[in-house]
């Protein structure tokens, strides 16, 4: 990020608004809350070892139906957990862009971000739609454009108020 700091001042200091951001909401945030979701990601894991290992024992032919609905819950879980990042990110982001009120700064970071920080799409069909899948599926920023799309909206909510 040195990068941009360096480049141009106002994206910089956004940048490190935006960090400051997730500070503040984790201080604020309970940590009940955030250990509770690492303690129920792990008894959901443990609760389907043991079904899957009863299955596996008692019922073998039932075995599979219980891995498979071990790993959907699993993968129900890894989605929860990348929606909430993402309104983490978009949080910070509303919070850098209510100190700075500035827009400009804000398309200059995302428009940085989208040129050094998002993977290019990969040559290739199945490369590209990997990228893509994992882009939309695993990755806990949203898009670039997204994010300034929040930021105008949030700042135009504020006007309007």
């Amino acid at each position: 990020m040195s990068g941009v700091i360096g480049r141009d001042e106002p994206a910089g200091s956004l940048w490190c608004r935006k960090e400051l951001g997730h500070v503040v909401r984790r201080e604020h945030s309970s940590a009940a809350a955030r250990y509770g979701w690492l303690v129920g990601y792990l008894a959901l894991m443990l609760a389907g070892g043991g079904l899957t290992a009863t299955a596996l024992l008692a019922a073998p032919q039932m075995a599979g139906p219980a891995m498979l609905a071990t790993t959907s819950a699993a993968l129900a879980f890894l989605g929860l957990q990348v929606a909430f990042d993402r309104r983490e990110e978009i949080a910070a982001d509303l919070f850098a862009v209510d100190l700075t009120r500035d827009l400009e700064a804000a398309a200059e970071l995302m428009s940085f971000y989208e040129e050094n920080v998002t993977k290019p799409p990969t040559s290739g069909g199945l490369g590209r739609a990997w990228a893509q899948f994992e882009r939309r599926w695993f990755a806990t920023h949203p898009a670039p454009q997204a994010r300034l799309a929040a930021m105008r909206r949030h700042l135009v909510d504020q006007q309007t108020d």
